[in-house]
């Protein structure tokens, strides 16, 4: 009786394995199909069959393959502009990597680095505290110790916080940010990152006066190394202070500055959205200070700039980097112009 059951049990176990194995190959071969569409710049094509790729390695138990089929879907649907779709899938590469790699691992980390800047695109910053807190934890862990990924770390978590309204912590983990980084042999216009993300806290809380000294410092140090789109963003902080301050001709002198760099190219902005916002903003300056013809100028340059960005989206509209966070400049991230892994090393 017991010889016969084991070999029942053995039979059936024989059959799940081969059950298994086929689904798996089922899960490679839509795998393939998926990808040769990708190539053939057929995404709406190859979203299906990469679904149904992923459920099958699902069912097979076949993690590492799903984590394969989950980064091609997921740059489907980022190509496609679906990101409230892709985040699940987002969210399932982090476990997976972590899980295969381990939470400090550079995979882990530029998938995780993904997620974070995804949720906040999408405004949900409270699913992105976790993943901030775990980027925060392994910079901790990293050894040798190195200050300028804690003290990243600690901006982008704060920058998740000052979006939760939680201002007191906000401020306490960029205070702590900056003096890491004053304290610490980092490159210069590293500490600009802390600076900026302190200054918004601040000028939240109407603190005007050290919120302008933390601006012009950040402006500063990243002007001394070249960093023109970040003193870009912090122009763009600087003009809404005054302006909240009432200081429409300091904010209309920054302004006109910025603009002329731009025409000179001393400074080209690649995102469209900045420069509409530059171009609302002077427009209004222009007005408060009684120079309406100019104004109307300007407004009627930002009516076509409008309307282009609205009916011809580019890759770059939006795409400026944010002084006030979060930062991942030594971070592993995504690079999607590399042939297969799509994780770039750290960057200096």
């Amino acid at each position: 009786m017991a010889g016969a059951f084991r070999e029942k049990l053995s039979s059936v176990t024989v059959t799940r394995l081969h059950s298994r194995l086929l689904t798996r190959r089922r899960a490679e071969k839509l795998l393939w199909e998926g990808r040769r569409l990708v190539v053939a710049l057929n995404p709406e094509g190859a979203e299906p069959v990469l679904r149904e790729a992923l459920s099958s390695a699902r069912e097979a138990g076949a993690n590492e393959l799903a984590a394969s089929i989950g980064e091609e879907l997921y740059q489907v649907l980022l190509r496609r502009r679906r990101v409230d779709e892709a985040v699940p899938i987002l969210e399932n590469l982090v476990i997976w990597r972590s899980r295969r790699h381990g939470p400090n691992a550079e995979r882990t980390a530029a998938w995780r680095n993904e997620l974070i800047q995804r949720l906040g695109q999408l405004g949900r910053y409270a699913e992105a505290e976790p993943f901030c807190r775990e980027r925060l934890e392994a910079a901790q862990r990293r050894r040798p110790p190195d200050p300028r990924a804690v003290a990243f770390a600690q901006v982008t978590l704060a920058w998740c916080v000052r979006s939760l309204s939680r201002w007191d912590e906000a401020e306490r983990l960029c205070r702590e940010a900056a003096a890491t980084l004053d304290s610490s042999p980092v490159p210069r216009g590293s500490v600009g990152w802390a600076l900026a993300g302190l200054a918004a806290v601040l000028l939240r809380r109407m603190a005007l006066d050290e919120a302008e000294a933390a601006l012009k410092r950040a402006a500063e140090e990243w002007a001394v190394v070249g960093r023109a789109d970040l003193v870009g963003g912090v122009e763009e902080m600087l003009m809404d202070l005054y302006v909240v301050g009432e200081h429409h001709p300091q904010a209309l002198a920054v302004s006109e500055a910025a603009l002329n760099r731009t025409r000179r190219g001393a400074a080209a902005v690649a995102d469209r959205e900045r420069q509409l916002r530059n171009l609302d903003r002077h427009a209004f300056l222009l007005s408060i200070g009684g120079r309406e013809p100019e104004a109307a100028r300007y407004e009627l340059r930002a009516a076509y700039l409008r309307q282009a960005v609205e009916t011809e989206p580019r890759a770059g509209d939006g795409a400026s980097l944010d002084p006030s966070g979060p930062v991942f400049e030594g971070e592993p991230l995504l690079d999607w112009a590399l042939p297969g892994m799509a994780v770039a090393p750290r960057a200096c």
